[in-house]
């Protein structure tokens, strides 16, 4: 995107805050994990009432922003979502952590492929989980998976709360945000 994708604005609002704004209608507690050193700039865009934590390491990928966000949290689940997705659906967020309770986690899964990064985990399980991830040179949560207690959201469910998926649909180009800022004009599925 050429500049922190959290500050990337979409209908006059940074794509960080729109997701922390839709997260705070299901968690009880908001956490943001950035790249070592961003928590000022991050702090100013968000303001104090949200949690910001730092990776450590550099290059350890997603799985870093989880243990920090994971050690830092004191709920039971913790229900995790990147900043990149301004559609998210707090019915879908919702959905995940109904499934997670009594398990390790829930997982939603699109097009055949799982979502880690939408997924609602039991913080202290896979808090051990991700950390031994890492100690093995794994980046992605899905490593951490084997052993773990998962339900998996499917896709027919997710369609019911989110007909076209639009919760998890990326920012990654300037293309994706020019379709965005459309999708934002023109309302879902171009209606």
């Amino acid at each position: 995107m050429g500049q922190e994708k959290g500050f990337v604005r979409l209908g006059g609002k940074p794509l960080a805050a729109r997701v922390v704004g839709i997260l705070d209608d299901v968690v009880d507690e908001t956490i943001v994990a950035v790249a070592k050193g961003k928590t000022p700039l991050y702090r100013g865009l968000l303001g104090p009432e949200v949690i910001i934590v730092e990776d450590e390491r550099e290059g350890v990928g997603p799985l870093e922003g989880l243990v920090r966000a994971f050690e830092t949290a004191r709920g039971e689940y913790a229900l995790v979502s990147p900043c990149d997705t301004p559609f998210l659906r707090t019915a879908v967020c919702r959905e995940i952590v109904e499934r997670s309770k009594g398990r390790d986690g829930a997982i939603p899964r699109v097009g055949g492929f799982l979502e880690p990064l939408h997924g609602a985990y039991s913080r202290t399980v896979c808090l051990e989980a991700f950390r031994t991830a890492i100690e093995r040179g794994k980046r992605k949560p899905v490593d951490a998976y084997p052993g773990l207690d998962l339900a998996f959201v499917d896709e027919r469910r997710l369609r019911e709360l989110d007909p076209d998926l639009e919760s998890f649909w990326n920012l990654n180009s300037p293309d994706d945000l020019e379709g965005a800022k459309e999708r934002l004009r023109t309302g879902p599925s171009g209606k």
